[in-house]
């Protein structure tokens, strides 16, 4: 077990090396097509709620794992709140205006309404962080953990149920 979190920093550092450390500049938008989550706003709705860590779930509709992600995150959602780690759901690589509702649908029945939820229809955080499978797409589930800084202190890309939620608070 211990060799997974430490092969999951390893990758983490190797991703994100030429990130510095941190996740770039980004825009995500609302169910409404509204701006929404940013590089700044993140960092104020840390340091306003009091987080200790920030976990960007990054999701697909087509992603099966996805679902078992979510579960795993409505179980612990007080859990979570409780220990400080703000999620957020962001889908990756479809349309608002054409899958908008089946997102908003798997979420409200998978994850519940206890996370807040953005797309990113062109993939483009994820991209910029060197993300891509060969044939330019991304592998899913995948929760970059951050610290209020937004340096990134994790990057989980598989459900790990023995450890889940501990792993996004940094007790493991």
């Amino acid at each position: 077990m211990r060799v997974a979190i430490i092969l999951t920093v390893l990758m983490s550092a190797l991703c994100f090396g030429q990130l510095q450390g941190t996740i770039p500049n980004f825009q995500t938008l609302t169910i409404e097509n509204e701006p929404g989550l940013t590089r700044d706003n993140l960092k104020e709705k840390a340091k306003k709620t009091g987080a200790k860590r920030i976990a960007l779930s990054f999701f697909a509709t087509w992603c099966v794992n996805c679902v078992e992600e979510f579960a795993l995150l409505k179980k612990n959602a007080d859990e979570l709140q409780k220990n400080g780690v703000q999620v957020y759901l962001i889908d990756v690589g479809e349309s608002i205006h054409k899958d908008g509702e089946k997102v908003s649908d798997m979420v409200n029945k998978y994850a519940g309404n206890s996370f807040p939820l953005y797309f990113d229809p062109n993939g483009n955080l994820l991209r910029k962080s060197g993300f891509l499978q060969k044939d330019d797409r991304f592998s899913l589930p995948l929760i970059i953990v951050l610290d209020t800084d937004l340096k990134v202190l994790s990057v989980l890309s598989a459900v790990n149920k023995e450890n889940f939620p501990q792993i996004l608070w940094g007790e493991l």
